[in-house]
């Protein structure tokens, strides 16, 4: 008896070891032609996508936000400098208007004061003629009127006709016509002096318009020391000027390539997905054909069989991702599709079917 129940149980233990490695080979082969299938399938097929769940917490959308942030914080950083250049260019221009103006002014100051001192040197010239006349006469009168008044009043004193206070007071008179003569010397001598001066002066004038250094006078060289700091601070102007507008030009085309960078990341696909809350899938370059624009979708269960329909293609969005194989571990270059979805849950998809079903089951 015992021995029976032994060999039943013995046989019972075979039978269910047999079984069970039956049924361990046989869901290795199943998982074996699943994976071949699955291979298979991705080597042949150009008709599937997969469907992409943008957060704002993905590393693609954080990494772009900060690139946006980084860039757009150096472009206003350059677009500050540029505001600080342009309003040193303008003073430059300023400085340099005003520099010009007063060269200019200065100029025709300069011709104005010699026009002006050319005529008082002809004015005091003629008066100069005039007083010499003048003075000639007068001085001549007063000599032969001397010497006759001085004769008679020795001879009427000597006669005792005339008293020596009468004498004395002839004298006076006498002595004030010397010192008239007297003064009419130095009234000649300071307008000869005038003269001179002013003749030096025009000439001052003359040489500083002729750009010549002989018969400059000092007042002419103080002047000319004002111009010649004008135009020194003119030829500095204009080199700063001309500094300043290259490195505008130079900001300004950074930041036009600023603003095609900035333009760029913010038409990123995973950057339009987020401010348009869209649902899109990622589709291969080599799977595209296949994807347009109304294109149906099917959801299947393990991937491949018993499929439904589950929405359509939407337009492809701008630029270009890289996203990682459904099944290997390579990297595919591709675009992003928009999807048109009756429920969410497909959206959460690792794969989904382009046109029809791929086993059409």
């Amino acid at each position: 008896m015992n021995q029976r129940i032994a060999n039943k149980v013995n046989t019972l233990a075979v039978n269910l070891y047999k079984a069970l490695g039956t049924v361990l080979l046989a869901l290795i082969l199943c998982g074996l032609v699943s994976y071949l299938a699955m291979q298979g399938f991705f080597f042949v097929s150009h008709g599937w996508l997969t469907p992409t769940v943008v957060s704002p917490t993905d590393p693609e959308i954080l990494q772009l936000n900060a690139q946006l942030a980084q860039q757009a914080a150096s472009r206003d950083k350059l677009l500050a400098d540029r505001r600080e250049l342009a309003a040193r260019l303008e003073q430059a221009e300023r400085m340099l208007g005003a520099e010009q103006d007063f060269q200019q002014r200065f100029r025709v100051a300069l011709d104005s004061e010699r026009t002006a001192r050319a005529k008082s040197l002809r004015r005091l010239a003629a008066l100069r003629q005039e007083y010499l006349r003048a003075a000639g006469e007068i001085s001549e009168s007063n000599r032969a009127y001397a010497g006759m008044a001085r004769t008679r009043t020795e001879t009427l004193y000597n006669a005792r006709m005339l008293e020596r206070e009468e004498r004395l007071t002839a004298n006076h008179q006498l002595a004030q016509m010397a010192q008239s003569n007297l003064s009419l010397a130095e009234g000649e001598a300071a307008l000869q002096t005038k003269l001179e001066a002013l003749k030096r002066e025009l000439g001052g004038f003359d040489a500083s318009l002729a750009g010549k250094a002989e018969g400059l006078t000092a007042e002419v060289l103080l002047l000319e020391r004002e111009y010649t700091r004008s135009v020194l601070e003119v030829a500095r102007a204009e080199s700063e000027r001309k500094h300043l507008k290259d490195s505008l030009r130079s900001m300004d085309e950074a930041v036009g390539r600023y603003d095609a960078l900035l333009a760029s990341i913010r038409s990123s696909p995973w950057l339009e997905a987020i401010e348009r809350g869209l649902t899109v899938a990622f589709v291969p370059y080599e799977n595209l054909e296949n994807a347009k624009q109304g294109t149906p979708l099917y959801r299947c269960a393990l991937r491949l069989v018993w499929c439904q329909e589950v929405g359509v293609v939407g337009h492809a969005l701008t630029g270009e991702v890289t996203v990682k194989h459904p099944v290997r571990q390579t990297m595919l270059r591709g675009v992003m599709v928009e999807l048109e979805l009756r429920d969410e849950r497909s959206a959460r998809e690792e794969l989904l079917h382009l046109g029809r079903p791929p086993l059409l089951l």
